[in-house]
């Protein structure tokens, strides 16, 4: 089943530093927390909050015109938010994430129930753990181990709202040897791989986004 979206759209990145990387990392913390609560048959494909600097306060009453007890416009359900008082760029981390937790509150909190398969609170509950919760996933992007010089390595893309972290973690002692930093909003285009081949101490990664290309690394630079 097709993953829902849960989005931010900022206009003017320079306003907002550092955003995107807390939008794509917002997008996958989703899918487990909340994405099984919402009521599928509304048809939502996105749900999105849109950032405003020229609004005094959130325009939720025109949110619940045009959503309430409503199906949500080709498959979008948006909220235009306050950022007029909001100086993200001086925010700290945890500021920045009370703020945008905050929002997506707003957003859930004034929708009908018919959009929750459960009760609505559940979601607002999920939300606020997350909130509490370290912002980092770590994945291993294959089954298959990397076997090299008599050695068994996981091959692990680590996201945080900093960076991507694309690494060999060796299993015989879980060292860790970094091979290279993404943007972690990137990550679907720049390092979205689907697999990997190693010739003699040469290891690539082959991309499956058309607009990627091959990474290739030579491990006697990495593991001495």
């Amino acid at each position: 089943m097709r993953n829902i979206w849960f989005t931010i759209y900022t206009g003017s990145i320079d306003k907002y530093l550092g955003i995107a990387n807390y939008r794509t990392l917002l997008e996958i913390l989703f899918i487990p927390a909340i994405q099984d609560k919402m009521n599928r048959e509304k048809k939502v494909q996105k749900y999105m909050l849109m950032f405003n600097p020229d609004l005094e306060f959130d325009n939720v009453e025109y949110f619940k015109e045009l959503f309430y007890q409503k199906k949500g416009y080709d498959g979008i359900v948006n909220i235009s938010i306050s950022t007029k008082n909001i100086d993200w760029n001086n925010l700290s981390e945890a500021e920045r994430k009370d703020f945008l937790i905050e929002k997506w509150k707003v957003l859930f909190n004034n929708l009908s129930d018919d959009y929750f398969v459960t009760d609505k609170s559940e979601v607002i509950d999920a939300l606020e753990k997350l909130k509490g919760e370290e912002w980092k996933i770590s994945n291993s992007l294959f089954k298959k181990k990397l076997k090299y010089n008599k050695e068994v390595y996981d091959i692990v893309m680590d996201l945080s709202t900093k960076k991507a972290e694309l690494a060999l973690v060796r299993v015989s002692d879980e060292k860790r040897i970094n091979l290279k930093d993404y943007e972690t909003w990137k990550i679907m285009t720049d390092a979205n791989f689907k697999k990997f081949k190693l010739e003699g101490d040469i290891l690539t990664f082959e991309n499956s986004s058309i607009f990627g290309m091959p990474e290739t690394f030579d491990l006697k630079e990495f593991i001495k």
